[in-house]
This record gives structure tokens, C-alpha cells and sequence, in this order.
């Protein structure tokens, strides 16, 4: 039964301070429900500058999400005038939460004697570290919306979450990092060319772990690209890239057109030194200063605390990590581990363009390092040795056009001694198959640098 209260002014209009409706939502499956809930509203009655309406009847649901085994909840909603700024409303209910016995911090969607979430808060939209609002989840929970429809809210008339916000033009996303920050969010940087796969998803995913927020790029960077490269061929599809960010949890997918990143005027370039000069730097001229100078430009720009890049491109992160020291990028760049498809191909945007004896042909790659791999962890030492070991089982496979196998130091890609294949080692190997260039690497012992 719908159950409201007279509604004393005083202490909530006063000075001119202005009045907001909230709706509170309430939830309890530890201990004695009912008197959580009960205890709460009383609690919020008695709080100066909060004056209670009404709260719907309670509502007996199953928990959602994800979480240990737990009882069912008591739900429902209260709908309350306050003069209490946002942040301070939502003190309030986390000491109510403390209150009752629940753990400040408390572990995510474990039992909870009280859960007190904002889920409007007038038509004000807030997105900060402590509070968002609307509740970005209202519109999916029926424990939510059955008991708002009771209260008398008109649910097709109040904002809903769409999922990840599709931005194009710089100043959009720019104003949005500046809100995040000014919010207090930690935000987590993806930056990708697009044609989203499980691997970009894995980054997206750790990224959304650790971070408030999450802003993906998707930007096939020309600077990055050499005369009769795959520039015009390289794999676009934006609608399906939207829906990988959507799944993975990141709040604003950025994908900007060439002249929004680079303006016609646009002249200065990020130069590398020694970290790109080999390997990926000697067969693509000018790629890795293609790199630097899109990063830096899109560090500038989101400003992240922490940008989260594959290790399959393993030259790519000890240039980034570079650049960063260099410059002083405050921004700690993450490396994430390799993503592959069953029969060891590591994933990449590229794959998609084999061709099917091609691809059948490809995880020749990942063959050819884990027996050179085998063979350290057999006790052999010798780098040489090591590399031939790979090459050879490349030489297999006739489809396989090898550009270069090397034996590297791991932390940053600086050549090995001979004998020096102990003190921690990455081996990397490009290839071509037809018409597409693939990379692959892996660790050789346990001391590699994350």
C-alpha cells in the first residue's frame, strides 16, 4: 500500500534555497528487512532540509547481478522535496546505510541490510565519481520502475541510459572528460583503429575495472601509415564497434574524422629516438612517429589517468611508455595480455582480411614462438639458437613471409647479448601472408615487466 506523509516545509524552503523531488530507492536482504527500511525512512523524516512524500509499497525481488549466493531483497521506492545539495543527500543515505550495519566500503553486490540509491534527483543529470544521476540502471530493474509507476512517475518522460555515448567532434568529448574530472572520476583511456575484437574488448573490460569511467577512440590514424601501406583497405565498421563498446561497459566511444584530429594546418610530429628505430621502425618508415604523435594528441586532449594498450604490439607500448616519460605525460600506460583465438593466432583487426588458406596458414606464428619458448624453458640460453629455433618452424609453412624474428630484452626491446637470454626476454616475429602483415610475440620467462 502507498504509504505518504504531510509535508512539513520548514527547514526544507527557506532563504529562497531551492526545492528538488528525489526519488530515493530502497533495498534490504540482511537482518531484519522490513525494520531496515522502515528505520531508514523515519531517519530521513527526521533530517533537516529532507522532507518525505510518500514511499510505494514493498516489493519482493531476487537479487541481480553478480555476486555470492544471497537471500531475496525488500525493495521499493521513496519520494522526498529536499534543499540538500546532491553530494550531501547522498552522505546522508551512506551514514543511513552505515547505520544499519552495513560495512563502509562495502564489497560490490554482496548482501546489504540497506542499499539507498538517488535515482532522480529533479531533472538534474550528474555524472561524478560518487553519484551518478539518473541512475544509469533505473530503467532496467523492476523492483525500480513498478514501484515508481506506483509513485506516479511518467517512466517514458525521464531520462534513460543509452548505453555508450557515440561522440565524433573533439570539443563533445573534451567537455565530457572535463566534467569526469571535475567530478573526481579516474578515467580510463582505450585508444583503437576500430574493428573491434575480443582482445580490444579484454583491455575495455580491465579498463572498466579499474577506472570510473571509460572512453574509447576509434581512429584509423593515416600518420601511422606508409605509402602503399593498408591505409584505404584496413577493416571499418563503427555500428558493430559501438555495440563491442556497449558490452564492455565504456561510457563514450570517441571516433573522430581526419580533419577533427588533425586540422589542415596541423605540423608538429612526435619523434621517437632509438625505441622505434628497428624491428617495426625499420620495415615502416615514419610508423612509430605516426604513433607517438596521435597518442600524444588524444592524451592532450582525454587527459586519462591511464590508457590501456595490448602487449601484441609490444614495440608500440615501449614507444608509448617513451613518449611518456619524455614528455611528461602523467599517465600511467597498462599493458594487458595477448588475446587468442583457439589455435594460438593472436587477434587483430587484421585478421579478417586473410584469406582462408592464409589464415589457416597463420597461427604458423605463435607455433614457431612457443617452440622456441619450449626450448628455454628446456634450459637453452643462447639467443641465437633460440631465434633459430622459431625460424626454422616458420620455414614450414610457404605462405609465411617473414619480415623479421628477434629475441629482445622485455622492459624495453634493446637487443640481447648472445648469452643474455636469461635476464628476462621477449621474442617477436612479423610476418606476411599475402597481402596482410601480422605480429606476434611472446615472453620467454617469468621477470617480464607488466
Amino acid at each position: 500500500m502507498l504509504m505518504t506523509w504531510s509535508i512539513q516545509q520548514r527547514g526544507v524552503r527557506r532563504l529562497g534555497i531551492d526545492v528538488e523531488t528525489v526519488y530515493i530507492a530502497l533495498g534490504s536482504n540482511l537482518g531484519d528487512r522490513e525494520e531496515h527500511l522502515n528505520r531508514a525512512i523515519e531517519r530521513l523524516k527526521a533530517t533537516p532540509g529532507v522532507a518525505v512524500v510518500a514511499c510505494s509499497s514493498w516489493l519482493e525481488t531476487e537479487f541481480v547481478g553478480d555476486g555470492p549466493e544471497q537471500g531475496r531483497f525488500l525493495n521499493g521506492v521513496l519520494k522526498a522535496n529536499t534543499s540538500l545539495p546532491p553530494l550531501a543527500l547522498l552522505g546522508v543515505l551512506r551514514a543511513l546505510e552505515v547505520e544499519a550495519g552495513r560495512r563502509s566500503p562495502h564489497p560490490r553486490n554482496h548482501p546489504r541490510e540497506l542499499d539507498l540509491d538517488v535515482i532522480f534527483y529533479g531533472d538534474q543529470e550528474i555524472d561524478s565519481r560518487e553519484l551518478q544521476v539518473p541512475h544509469p540502471r533505473w530503467h532496467e530493474r523492476a523492483f525500480v520502475t513498478s514501484p515508481l509507476r506506483e509513485l506516479g512517475v511518467n517512466l517514458d518522460q525521464r531520462p534513460r541510459a543509452m548505453g555508450t555515448r557515440l561522440a565524433h567532434e573533439a570539443a563533445k568529448v573534451c567537455e565530457q572528460v572535463s566534467d569526469w574530472l571535475r567530478g573526481g572520476c579516474v578515467v580510463g583511456l582505450v585508444p583503437t583503429m576500430g574493428s573491434l575484437h575480443e582482445g580490444h574488448a579484454s583491455l575495455m573490460r580491465r579498463a572498466k575495472a579499474e577506472c570510473d569511467r571509460v572512453l574509447a577512440t576509434v581512429f584509423v590514424n593515416p600518420l601511422q601509415f606508409g605509402p602503399g601501406e593498408d591505409f584505404d583497405t584496413y577493416p571499418r565498421d563503427l555500428e558493430r564497434d559501438l555495440g563491442v563498446c556497449e558490452a564492455a561497459g565504456v561510457d563514450t566511444l570517441f571516433a573522430p574524422s581526419a580533419s577533427g584530429m588533425f586540422a589542415s594546418e596541423f605540423a608538429s610530429h612526435v619523434g621517437v629516438g632509438a625505441a622505434a628505430a628497428e624491428m617495426e621502425g625499420a620495415v615502416r618508415e615514419g610508423h612509430f612517429s605516426g604513433v607517438a604523435t596521435v597518442v600524444a594528441r588524444l592524451f592532450a586532449m582525454t587527459r586519462p589517468h591511464r590508457a590501456y594498450f595490448g602487449e601484441k604490439d609490444a614495440q608500440q607500448l615501449v614507444v608509448v611508455r617513451r613518449m611518456c616519460a619524455d614528455l611528461g605525460f602523467p599517465v600511467a600506460v597498462v599493458a594487458c595480455p595477448i588475446v587468442r583465438e583457439p589455435d594460438g593466432l593472436a587477434l587483430s583487426s587484421r585478421n579478417t582480411r586473410l584469406t582462408a588458406e592464409d589464415r589457416r596458414a597463420a597461427p604458423v606464428l605463435y607455433r614457431a614462438l612457443c617452440a622456441a619458448g619450449d626450448r628455454f624453458k628446456d634450459g637453452l640460453r643462447d639467443r641465437d639458437l633460440l631465434v633459430r629455433c622459431a625460424q626454422d618452424v616458420l620455414a614450414t609453412e610457404p605462405r609465411c613471409a617473414v619480415d623479421y624474428v628477434e629475441l629482445r630484452r622485455a622492459r624495453d626491446l634493446a637487443p640481447l647479448a648472445a648469452a643474455d637470454a636469461v635476464c628476462g626476454a621477449r621474442m617477436l616475429v612479423a610476418a606476411r601472408f599475402g597481402d596482410v602483415r601480422l605480429l606476434d610475440n611472446v615472453a620467454l620467462n617469468d621477470e617480464v615487466a607488466p
